[in-house]
């Protein structure tokens, strides 16, 4: 894990340079509109990254393939080295209005890391907005597998997924949950991956019991043809 002191380091860096980003006109004017944070995540991500990157106080890596190119879908933005080993960071990006469940990252890579004591942690730094009549920001930088209660998997896609609203009650609460050791969140990560399967299962199962019966109901019809009629829901302008 990254040490604490380091933690804090990181996180009031990047809160004090987010407190005068937002301030910016170039950001005031790309965060006027819908869909702010699909907009801005490259934009924070960039330069949340380059923050971490330039900075002398931090030791950081990019994850690269055999030829030194760096991995377009690394687990990380950035790795930071604490304590003689480096640490996934994964920088996102958040709106106070949204909550929903953004996808984080692909549990099956996550655990495969952890079983092949690759990693012991995996980062989240979470740069919340606010959007009103007058921007600003909120930093979050935590251990996500210290808060996989606030998280879900979707088997589908493969994604362990935030679910926001209670994630960032309890980031901004009291105090940090108690830290998982590292069989613990194998264990945790493992139940969400089998809960995850078992629901994609009975979701396709469902699925397929419905065509089964639309396709009852098709074999019942006395003409097939495509009409007006039959084409009014596609809604055609």
């Amino acid at each position: 894990m990254i040490a604490q002191s380091l933690v804090r380091r990181i996180l009031g860096e990047t809160q004090e340079f987010w407190n005068e980003e937002v301030k910016k006109q170039y950001f005031k004017e790309i965060a006027r509109g819908k869909e702010i944070g699909h907009r801005i995540a490259d934009l924070v991500d960039e330069k949340t990254t380059a923050l971490l990157i330039k900075s002398a106080d931090y030791v950081t890596r990019r994850q690269c393939d055999d030829g030194g190119r760096e991995r377009p879908r690394s687990m990380g933005d950035i790795w930071v080295e604490s304590n003689g080993i480096f640490h996934p960071v994964n920088v996102k990006t958040g709106v106070s209005e949204t909550g929903g469940q953004p996808n984080m990252a692909s549990l099956k890579k996550i655990l495969g890391a952890l079983l092949a004591l690759q990693i012991d942690s995996y980062y989240l730094l979470v740069v919340k907005l606010k959007v009103g009549k007058k921007l600003s920001s909120s930093v979050y930088f935590v251990d996500m597998l210290d808060y996989l209660d606030y998280f879900t998997f979707d088997s589908g896609p493969g994604q362990i997924m935030m679910k926001a609203d209670a994630f960032f009650a309890a980031v901004s609460g009291a105090g940090a949950p108690a830290k998982l050791t590292i069989p613990e969140r194998v264990d945790r990560l493992m139940e969400m991956y089998e809960d995850g399967e078992r629901r994609l299962a009975a979701n396709r199962r469902r699925t397929l019991q419905e065509f089964h019966r639309r396709v009852e109901t098709f074999k019942q019809l006395r003409d097939y043809a495509v009409t007006k009629e039959t084409q009014a829901s596609l809604n055609l302008q």
